[in-house]
């Protein structure tokens, strides 16, 4: 009789042993559901692509500083959005977490953007960096959430100087009357190709350039160097005139939607992480222009401009300015006056 209670004492224990383990285990599993938090990162160009390169150093530093509990998947290449505009508007909507887009699109949202993208703006790259790092860079991005149409700015990164790329070479402005330009969605870009007296094409995403131009659709593009070699449109339009026509900044932006769902802790985690991947970026750019310079001279014509050549460009950029100076003239001024 004793044994049989002893035996179902100790099967009483066992019972309860078991079941409160099964709960801890239970209570764990849940506990991690609730705080393992999966956001997703959109970016059009190549895995090692300088912002590519800053995107993923943004989603290490993330999961590191969040011990593991915030995962950014990162997606290059455009396999979630081939254009930046469907990205953004995504973004914009709460769809996607987190994007990098070039500033031009976004100024078409944001009006006072347009300023820190108008052509020939910046002296030098100095200049620019100046400017974009500085108090008015700082200015222009908090501009982005005050606008209250779903984004937060994170912070910028280097997108170089912008010059034209043409199947024949020019030397001159007015040599560009009738082209048509493949260009970014962008009311700066439009009124400056008209001031040329070409036609600039919005809505032909990055990946498609290239077959655009073969095909006869455009006769050229405008972009930075990295991009100019990294899509392959070197081999369809061989001849880069260096105008450097524009400075345009690329943004991290993240989705206002996506950060009113997390902690006040982990919103600052993710601002600080994307300001710690800045100068990673500009450092991966400066790589990337000096590599991606030495592949195109190989293959296309790199043309360097007189200073009287590209002032026949400055000049006749003059009116893009004109509908910006009655309510930025300050501003514009500013940017002109950082040492």
């Amino acid at each position: 009789m004793k044994i049989k209670k002893v035996l179902l004492f100790l099967l009483t224990v066992l019972f309860v042993c078991g079941t409160s383990v099964l709960f801890v285990k239970v209570c764990t599993f849940e506990k991690e559901e609730e705080t393992s938090i999966v956001l997703k990162l959109a970016e059009i160009h190549v895995d090692d692509y300088p912002t590519s390169l800053a995107d993923k150093e943004f989603a290490r530093l993330v999961n590191e500083k969040s011990d593991g509990r915030i995962t950014v998947e990162v997606y290059t290449d455009g396999r979630l959005y081939a254009d930046e505009n469907d990205a953004l508007e995504a973004t914009c909507n709460g769809e996607l977490d987190f994007v990098r887009v070039s500033c031009a699109p976004l100024g078409m949202r944001i009006s006072n953007l347009n300023l820190i993208q108008l052509p020939f703006l910046y002296r030098d790259k100095k200049h620019y960096l100046d400017v974009i790092t500085g108090p008015i860079g700082k200015l222009f991005l908090d501009s982005i959430e005050k606008e209250n149409i779903g984004l937060v700015g994170l912070c910028y990164y280097d997108s170089g100087a912008r010059s034209l790329y043409l199947k024949k070479e020019i030397h001159n402005a007015d040599e560009l009357q009738g082209m048509k330009i493949r260009v970014q969605m962008s009311p700066i870009m439009f009124s400056l190709f008209a001031s040329y007296g070409a036609t600039g094409i919005p809505g032909i995403p990055t990946h498609e350039v290239y077959e655009k131009i073969l095909s006869g659709i455009v006769d050229g593009g405008e972009n930075n160097i990295p991009t100019y070699q990294s899509m392959g449109d070197y081999l369809s339009a061989p001849y880069y005139i260096k105008t450097e026509h524009v400075r345009i900044p690329d943004i991290l932006l993240a989705s206002s939607s996506t950060l009113k769902k997390l902690s006040e802790e982990d919103v600052e985690i993710i601002k600080e992480c994307a300001e710690l991947t800045q100068n990673f970026q500009f450092q991966k750019w400066a790589e990337k222009e000096d590599s991606a310079l030495k592949i195109i001279s190989q293959a296309a014509n790199v043309i360097e401009l007189t200073d009287e050549e590209k002032e026949s460009f400055r000049k006749k950029a003059e009116p893009v300015y004109e509908p910006f100076r009655e309510e930025y003239g300050k501003v514009i001024q500013r940017i002109l006056d950082t040492k």
